[in-house]
């Protein structure tokens, strides 16, 4: 999965070089915008696809569409379409693009026993990156598309920008956030929310191994994570 990203990061800086959504976003309306995202994240789902062997399994792949469809219904702003694939692999991982593509591999499912709730929160979370822009801010500097800085980069400063976001880790304010808001996604989906630290409890206990070596270099400080989810928990079991 490392090298898929090495890839991604790669073929980033001509794909945004040549498309015509990095100049729209930087001038467009709000809406145009997320249309804009959502063609960017369409150009490197479709290295994504080409790079990986897509889940045979076809009930685990209607699974995956039904939770996210689940989840994705229960978001106030209904301009985002969002697609969901799962993917094989022996390493438990799941990931986002921007503009609504997310990525699960078969071995994140038998990580959480292909217990809904669980599989639920790894959804909402990656769905929680994209809802507050740190996909697209992870790939291209979404805030200097908003801001119209983009309009005057040349080519090659955008697509160097474009590859060092590609390859960055989010950041842990970002990991939190999307924690949170994912934890609220999937409670207000009807998914039992305990089963996010169940989540990070068993990518914990695998993390001596190294099988969940490339989750954790983008998603740092488990313990930490646990920690305030059950706090979260505890809190708004008062309310």
């Amino acid at each position: 999965m490392a090298g898929l990203f090495y890839q991604l990061g790669r073929l980033a800086g001509p794909a945004v070089r040549k498309a015509k959504w990095a100049w729209a976003a930087a001038a467009g309306s709000e809406a145009e915008m997320i249309a804009a995202e959502r063609a960017a994240g369409a150009d490197l789902a479709q290295q994504v696809l080409a790079q990986s062997r897509r889940c045979a399994d076809t009930p685990l792949v209607e699974r995956l569409a039904e939770i996210g469809g689940t989840l994705t219904a229960r978001l106030k702003d209904k301009r985002r379409t969002f697609s969901f694939y799962g993917l094989s692999g022996d390493q438990p991982q799941a990931f986002c693009l921007p503009g609504g593509f997310v990525f699960v591999t078969r071995a994140m499912f038998d990580l959480c026993d292909n217990a809904p709730d669980q599989i639920a929160f790894v959804l909402a979370h990656e769905i929680a990156h994209i809802v507050e822009g740190h996909a697209l801010q992870r790939m291209a500097g979404g805030a200097l598309l908003k801001a119209g800085v983009l309009r005057a980069m040349p080519a090659g400063k955008l697509g160097a920008l474009a590859a060092e976001f590609v390859s960055k880790a989010y950041s842990r304010d970002q990991e939190r956030a999307a924690d949170r808001l994912g934890l609220r996604l999937m409670r207000a989906a009807g998914y039992d929310g305990h089963a996010a630290v169940t989540v990070f409890e068993k990518l914990a206990a695998l993390r001596p191994s190294g099988r969940c070596a490339g989750y954790f270099a983008a998603h740092p400080d488990a313990a930490d994570r646990i920690a305030e989810l059950q706090r979260l928990l505890n809190e708004w079991a008062k309310q």
